[in-house]
């Protein structure tokens, strides 16, 4: 049986950055989707992982969903990454005084930015508010479910949800 100091000398050293560079590499090859999964899960993956992507793997990628959408819709379908147009910003309006708290902004806005689906991430959020309190913010109804709207004695104002969301924080 060798030495202990013998068995030390044979042991391989390895520098904590080369180890955890390792540890990297392994848990990303095995978070990535199979080659074969279907476009939904690619699709999933590359909203987190998109900018990150080389030109190869890009086309790859794009090219894959464009060949499963068109198998799937049975019509010629093109996929792009378009990039944004440098120096151009983009908000949204709303007249305040139209609004009657349908939440048709609400759903306009996830289906032109193509946000979340599975949860449901909602970026405008519609406060209901009491017309005696007036615009009352602490007081303000983010959940509420009347049978049509607009609901008598309120009143109702778009916001940003994380603007929003800090009003109960």
């Amino acid at each position: 049986m060798p030495s202990e100091a013998t068995r030390d000398a044979h042991v391989h050293r390895m520098s904590r950055r080369k180890m955890m560079k390792g540890v990297a590499a392994v848990l990303g090859a095995m978070a990535l989707p199979a080659k074969d999964a279907p476009a939904s899960v690619w699709e999933s993956f590359f909203q987190k992982n998109f900018r990150e992507l080389s030109p190869e793997e890009l086309n790859g990628v794009l090219s894959r969903l464009q060949k499963e959408y068109s198998e799937k819709y049975k019509k010629a379908v093109t996929v792009r990454a378009t990039p944004p147009v440098e120096g151009v910003l983009y908000g949204y309006g709303l007249d305040l005084s139209r609004c009657i708290g349908c939440r048709r902004c609400v759903y306009a806005c996830v289906g032109e930015n193509n946000q979340s689906r599975d949860p449901q991430i909602h970026w405008i959020r519609v406060l209901q508010l009491n017309k005696e309190r007036g615009v009352d913010l602490e007081e303000a109804e983010h959940y509420y479910n009347p049978a049509k709207v607009p609901e008598k004695g309120h009143f109702y104002m778009p916001s940003s949800a994380s603007s929003a969301s800090t009003l109960r924080a």
